[in-house]
């Protein structure tokens, strides 16, 4: 895990989850990154916790039946830092 979280800097490990936060340029902007993640979560049968603020989203991943961490949660976390760097890059802060 800690070769992952040097080569992922902006994820961090708090209390065995795997967080990562960001501002956006407005509110709807942050509900549009989570409506695009809503089927990679499917397929995944992998739902993280998302926190939605003014301008702020939360990604907190852990495998719930695991009580830990998983490949799901670096899958997951994969696809959010593609998305991040790519499509959305324009509308992050």
């Amino acid at each position: 895990m800690g070769e992952w979280l040097a080569e992922h800097p902006t994820w961090r490990l708090e209390e065995g989850h795997l967080i990562r936060e960001f501002d956006t340029v407005d509110y709807p902007s942050s509900v549009t990154i989570v409506e695009s993640l809503v089927a990679t979560a499917d397929e995944l049968d992998h739902h993280p916790i998302i926190t939605i603020g003014y301008r702020h989203l939360r990604f907190e991943l852990w495998t719930h039946d695991r009580s830990g961490l998983t490949h799901l949660d670096l899958d997951y976390a994969n696809i959010l830092d593609s998305l991040l760097s790519g499509e959305f890059a324009s509308i992050l802060r």
